[in-house]
């Protein structure tokens, strides 16, 4: 059991070693450099960004961190802090620093006069003649040749007179300490080959052969008469290494007063503005409060008002039904005395035909007497009746009795007839004693 774990420790370990080589062979194709001051780790999720002092640390942690990290997360973060240990530092180193450096150049130099922006001078570039003037290579052919050397050089600058070619050439490169850098590393390159501007003065002109000669331009080659001390006067001014590095010291100085300045105005603008912004929160913050206030009162006498119209409408709907309960109640009670006013009117009617009925009764009950007693007169005077007799007295009585029982008759059954029955009666009574009466007249 021993020997089966040693050995898969082992194979676990060289594939871990094989895993870490070939990731660190992939960190060698990977971009991790962000910008100069920002690095990224390729193997976290949402591969976060660090400072390069930060980036070891971070793949160290990792490499050594808890047991919840796999193998394979460890492999890959030990093969980031090899490559940043080896490759990062380097390049860090290399990268120009905040603050302007110089080149380190020997003091006999830091005061000599040199040409800037730093100019290099190319010598005696090989011509022919051609229609009667002097031709040469062209400029960009010479600079293509300088910059496969590492010099990097800006542009190169034939020089022609009137007679054509002058087989000279001015080399202008960049205007910063690196610029100056290729400036001397161009010199000491033709220095090496015995190229340089010491060689080119001494050696005689049949000479010098078809090599070319090259030098940084100086106070010298700067104040010579020709076309090559016009050229330099025109396009450039003299500067030492020291006054360049104090114009640098003075720039940077300004511009680090520059950049305090403006950063302290962004830091007062920005103290400006949070004070502004915590105001505004504030204000905003006071305004919705107020708004929610509002809007709570506004709903409470929302409420209040629907409440309110809510009691109105139903007392209203109450008074509405009570008042045509009432009005149902007295359309009853005038309808009760509708009908009791119909039954008094017919028991008025009934009473006033009464009342003309006994009214007629009584005056043809005396007519009734009158005739009677007339006819019992007449009678009594054409028989010749002593009326003073006492059966003749009782006659007259009989026929006056008989017509009050008539009389008495109809009045007792009067109930039992309507007006125009008993009218009809007292008529057919009243032409009966009529027809009587003529009869016996």
């Amino acid at each position: 059991m021993s020997y089966k774990s040693e050995e898969r420790d082992i194979s676990e370990s060289e594939f871990q070693e094989e895993y870490e080589l070939r990731k660190y062979e992939y960190l060698k194709r990977e971009r991790i450099r962000v910008s100069n001051s920002v690095y990224r780790c390729t193997y976290c999720i949402g591969k976060r960004y660090y400072h390069p002092k930060e980036l070891p640390q971070h793949a160290s942690n990792l490499d050594r961190g808890s047991q919840r990290r796999t193998r394979g997360e460890q492999a890959r973060h030990r093969a980031l802090e090899r490559f940043v240990r080896r490759y990062l530092c380097v390049e860090d180193s290399s990268e120009p620093s905040t603050t302007t450096e110089s080149p380190a150049v020997c003091d006999r130099d830091k005061e000599r006069l040199f040409v800037w922006p730093w100019m290099g001078v190319v010598a005696n570039i090989p011509t022919q003649v051609k229609d009667g003037r002097r031709v040469g290579e062209s400029g960009s052919k010479l600079r293509h040749e300088l910059a496969t050397k590492g010099f990097d050089p800006v542009t190169v600058h034939p020089l022609w007179s009137c007679f054509g070619h002058s087989g000279l050439a001015v080399v202008e490169f960049k205007n910063g300490w690196d610029g100056f850098n290729n400036a001397i590393m161009f010199e000491k390159d033709f220095d090496l080959n015995h190229c340089g501007k010491k060689d080119y003065v001494t050696i005689l002109e049949r000479d010098r052969g078809q090599r070319l000669y090259g030098w940084i331009a100086r106070d010298d080659d700067y104040k010579a008469n020709g076309l090559l001390g016009e050229h330099l006067r025109k396009n450039g001014d003299l500067k030492t290494v020291c006054g360049k590095e104090a114009e640098d010291q003075r720039k940077d100085a300004k511009l680090l007063c520059n950049l305090t300045s403006t950063l302290k105005e962004k830091y007062d603008h920005l103290r400006e503005m949070e004070i502004r912004y915590e105001e505004t929160t504030q204000s905003l913050i006071k305004v919705m409060d107020q708004k929610d206030s509002m809007v709570k009162s506004y709903n409470e006498e929302i409420r209040k008002m629907q409440q309110i119209a809510h009691h109105h409408f139903a007392k209203i709907s109450l008074e509405h039904e009570k008042a045509t309960q009432q009005l149902l109640a007295k359309r009853e009670e005038l309808v009760q005395c509708e009908k009791k006013l119909q039954q008094r009117e017919v028991q008025i009617e009934n009473e006033r035909s009464k009342l003309l009925l006994e009214k007629k009764m009584v005056t043809h009950f005396g007519f009734l007497k009158a005739v009677n007693f007339q006819l019992c007169w007449e009678f009594c005077k054409m028989t010749e009746i002593d009326r003073s007799k006492p059966d003749i007295k009782e006659f007259y009585i009989n026929i006056h009795l008989s017509a009050y029982k008539s009389t008495s008759k109809l009045v007792q059954h009067q109930s039992r007839y309507n007006v125009c029955d008993v009218l009809a009666d007292i008529s057919i009574l009243e032409g009966k004693d009529q027809s009587y009466s003529f009869e016996h007249l």
